[in-house]
């Protein structure tokens, strides 16, 4: 089983000049603070980081707040760095090993780092990889649309269809990852064999054409039809090439803006670097009074200029996010241009080539006169058992495939996991003080809808069922278990107390657990925090401390995506 652990989360606003690290402990954290201080937004804000998307807004925050959220996979550190759709992730040593600008390119990044191989069905009824919303699902308890009869924990995942059951199946063992790499091993064979049948049965039909033909293989070509054609295919060109010029011009226009853009953002960073170097001067005490090298009269600094100039920073910092958004969409949209000039100027050239060799009049048919009749049989049959050969070997190796693929999928495996979870769910009822239920007919997607106060302690006890198969000897990963404000709808003085209690001590031994509420507890967690301030879950006190570890990643993305944007316009 391959273990993810969250180990901190870094935060930084340079709108409101605050920053703050928060560490994780390995086993428990508990997360107190009154309502407002910051709680969700802390929740949120890791899973924001990497990739998912929590139902639930964020409360008076910065929405160009910067978040680094370091983790560990199987092992192996990372950094991913987030900030309005912008993302990276770097090793532990700090080498950048991806930036992205999108969800997919992000998911693709993010994905093969946890080694993460579910694959879904979107609503087009396309297969697609699972992605940062699909892992954290069964492990997280979001405040907002977790504690209620429905899967509304994050807004991906109205992307795919129904995929809450491939999801549970895929981390409680009963479909695990091996099934899923051997799976898609078996596609891309399936799609050779048939690959193979498709050539093969084409070249029957050309055999059998050539058989039939007989003595009447001797060209007859009408020069009025061939003259014909080549008209037709003069007529193409041009059209061809017609388009092609309108296409170069839209790429120009494209460029040309884009370029735009780049000089913007150039000389916004370039505002933004004699910012801090005259920001780091005017803090400096202390000086020289400030004289005016025109006028030479004396300047007194206040302390208002110096907010009006970090404002301007500030404005400064939201225009080059802003101009680097709509410069990618300019990139896409040059892609796009550039991929159909492509596919015109191919076009043009097979017209072209076809064109020039009608008017060269070679045909196929000089080419088949050339071969003996009997030759030409002997080599399509050489050929049709050459297929043959390949296609038998193939479909040997698929039927060892779905062999293992049966066994992967057994019903003794499906069993024992089912039993486990009717079990677990169970015994969670007693522990949370809720009437005893008949659990031997029960899913894994069977998610509870109970009314009043016991609904949310019946969805905490469903979770841990969950937990316990995910995290059992058939589970495929270690995630940890973040529980948002189980204090819902009301728990009163007996069973919220319950509620703590069994969050502190009935969760599998091993897991890293994350709990945030609003009120302290006797039961021991390994690491409290404690948030007090209302609106106030970032610190002036740290920011200088936080920023200097953020920027230079943070410089190092944008880095990046500046560089590519000066090879989109060499291109």
């Amino acid at each position: 089983m391959k273990r993810f652990q969250f180990e901190s989360i870094r935060l930084m606003s340079h709108r409101d000049g605050r920053a703050r690290k928060i560490h994780f402990h390995p086993t428990s954290t508990l997360v107190v603070g009154r309502n407002h201080t910051g709680k969700s937004s802390l929740i949120k804000t890791l899973f924001r980081t990497l990739g998912a998307r929590p139902q639930g807004g964020l409360t008076e925050w910065d929405e160009n707040t910067v978040s680094i959220v370091d983790f560990s996979v199987g092992g192996v550190r990372y950094s991913a760095l987030h900030q309005q759709g912008h993302r990276a992730l770097f090793s532990a040593d700090g080498e950048l090993l991806t930036a992205a600008n999108n969800h997919g390119e992000w998911t693709r990044a993010f994905t093969q780092a946890l080694g993460l191989n579910l694959v879904l069905t979107d609503k087009n009824a396309a297969t697609v990889s699972a992605d940062a919303n699909c892992f954290f699902l069964p492990f997280y308890i979001n405040q907002d649309g977790s504690w209620q009869s429905t899967w509304d924990t994050f807004v991906g995942l109205k992307q795919f269809r129904a995929p809450v059951g491939p999801i549970l199946e895929y981390f409680s063992g009963i479909k695990p990852p091996a099934y899923y790499s051997l799976s898609a091993e078996r596609t891309l064979l399936q799609r050779a064999v048939d690959e193979l049948e498709r050539e093969r049965r084409a070249l029957e039909r050309t055999k059998a054409r050539f058989q039939e033909s007989g003595s009447q293989r001797t060209p007859k070509v009408n020069p009025d039809n061939f003259q014909a054609e080549v008209g037709e295919l003069t007529q193409e060109v041009s059209v061809l090439n017609a388009e092609q010029e309108k296409v170069r011009e839209k790429l120009v226009r494209e460029q040309e803006a884009l370029e735009g853009i780049e000089n913007q953002i150039r000389a916004a960073n370039a505002a933004l670097e004699t910012y801090a170097k005259d920001s780091t001067y005017m803090r400096q005490e202390p000086r020289e009074a400030l004289v005016c090298p025109t006028c030479n009269a004396e300047h007194e600094e206040s302390f208002l200029e110096l907010l009006d100039y970090a404002e301007d920073a500030r404005v400064l910092r939201e225009l080059v996010s802003q101009l680097h958004i709509s410069a990618n969409k300019l990139r896409e949209q040059a892609v796009q241009t550039r991929a159909r000039l492509s596919e015109l100027k191919s076009s043009y050239n097979r017209v072209a080539e076809i064109l020039a060799t009608r008017r060269g009049e070679l045909t196929f048919s000089d080419v088949v006169n050339s071969i003996g009749a009997e030759n030409a049989i002997r080599s399509f049959d050489d050929e049709s058992a050459k297929l043959k050969g390949e296609i038998d070997s193939k479909l040997g190796t698929l039927q060892d495939m779905d062999r293992t693929l049966k066994e992967l999928t057994s019903a003794a495996r499906s069993k024992e996991i089912l039993t486990e979870f009717r079990a677990a769910y169970a015994a969670a009822l007693v522990k949370l003080n809720l009437h005893p239920l008949d659990t031997s007919r029960l899913r894994l997607t069977s998610r509870p809808d109970l009314s009043g106060s016991s609904g949310p302690r019946s969805i905490l006890a469903y979770y841990a069922a969950i937990w316990t198969v995910c995290l059992g000897k058939h589970g495929s990963f270690a995630v940890p278990l973040v529980i948002d404000s189980p204090n819902q709808q009301g728990q009163d003085d007996i069973n919220l107390p319950k509620v703590l209690q069994f969050l502190a001590n009935d969760l599998p031994v091993g897991a890293q657990v994350i709990v945030s509420t609003e009120m302290e507890t006797d039961n021991k967690f390994a690491q409290t925090i404690e948030l007090t301030d209302p609106y106030k879950l970032l610190r002036e006190d740290e920011f200088s401390e936080v920023a200097s570890s953020i920027e230079p990643m943070l410089s190092t993305m944008y880095g990046i995506f500046d560089g590519a944007s000066s090879s989109s316009e060499r291109g």
